[in-house]
């Protein structure tokens, strides 16, 4: 989740620490070089089967942890030229959010987690797992708080860790990774691992090492939603308890959930919505944005999915 105006300076910072070579190409530097299958969980399934379901009490019991406390640039987190921010007068500054992990549990199918909370190796010392210098110094990492780490927070199910469910593959979504077991598989969206952009040229390595060791990256194939409601859907187990949505923009394959629990449907936007101004005015994330229109639309899509269901609990990116 870097912020466009620090690319800047990191390119700046790269480009000088480089200079001297005849020739430098960034282009083809994705998230990740690591090896991408096709997901051995999922199917995809319509918007509209998937709505006419999720009202009715489900089995998923669902774990919100606060992983950490951090701090983030508010021109990240919210597109700030929107007429709507504008109107409200708001203006740059230090964000006060949240980095979570989501647990999932199935009566059958076992604990999986969505996105990865942050392990303290990453929080306190990020350069013994390959975080390079550039994102330590960049990315406001000095402002990471740990609450619950992801080791605590795995341990707290008494379970195996059967898989990881990611929205995406940014820093703050995976931190956690260190505490994952080495054989637990990660589920992404089409695409994901090799989204390219010129700050993968920073984090690509650290990723890689990461993936270092892992099986291969799954990634969910969706199908073009028939009602045009959202872009795709996966029933992810099977048995309409737990849905992948695919939601583009944030990155190029990003992914929200929505788990049908006991309670009622809870839905995970990832970084669909980073904050709960965002979301109630129905604005994109600003500069930490891969595409911006593609993003938007992502927004309104789960903005409107949540206001057919009046009873759904929304579980944004980075604020309760």
């Amino acid at each position: 989740m870097l912020r466009r105006s620090r690319s800047l300076a990191v390119a700046g910072f790269i480009i000088i620490a480089l200079s001297g070579a005849a020739f430098i190409s960034f282009s083809g530097w994705s998230q990740t070089t690591h090896q991408t299958v096709i997901a051995n969980l999922g199917k995809p399934i319509s918007s509209s089967a998937m709505e006419a379901l999720i009202d009715e009490p489900g089995p998923i019991a669902v774990r919100t942890v606060a992983s950490s406390d951090w701090k983030a640039d508010l021109s990240g987190l919210i597109n700030l030229k929107d007429p709507k921010a504008v109107q409200a007068a708001l203006v740059d500054h230090e964000e006060p959010i949240q980095i979570y992990t989501h647990l999932v549990r199935h009566p059958t199918e076992g604990f999986f987690m969505i996105d990865t909370g942050v392990s303290k190796q990453f929080a306190e010392h990020p350069e013994s797992v390959g975080v390079p210098w550039v994102l330590r110094n960049f990315a406001k990492m000095d402002k990471l708080q740990v609450k619950e780490d992801a080791l605590s927070a795995i341990i707290s199910q008494g379970v195996p860790l059967k898989g990881v469910f990611i929205t995406h593959l940014h820093f703050d979504h995976i931190s956690g990774m260190p505490d994952v077991p080495k054989d637990v598989p990660f589920y992404t969206g089409p695409g994901e691992a090799g989204e390219e952009k010129f700050e993968n040229v920073v984090v690509q390595g650290m990723v890689n090492r990461f993936f270092d060791g892992r099986p291969a990256i799954q990634e969910f194939q969706f199908t073009k939603d028939p009602g045009g409601k959202l872009e795709g859907v996966i029933d992810v187990f099977g048995d309409s308890s737990l849905f992948a949505i695919l939601t583009p923009g944030h990155t190029a394959g990003h992914v929200s959930y929505l788990a049908r629990t006991p309670a009622g449907p809870v839905l995970f936007t990832g970084d669909a919505c980073h904050t709960c101004w965002g979301w109630e005015h129905g604005v994109e994330p600003g500069s930490f944005t891969f595409e911006r229109d593609s993003e938007r639309k992502s927004l309104l899509q789960l903005k409107a999915l949540s206001e057919r269901h009046p009873k759904m609990i929304v579980r944004l990116g980075h604020q309760p």
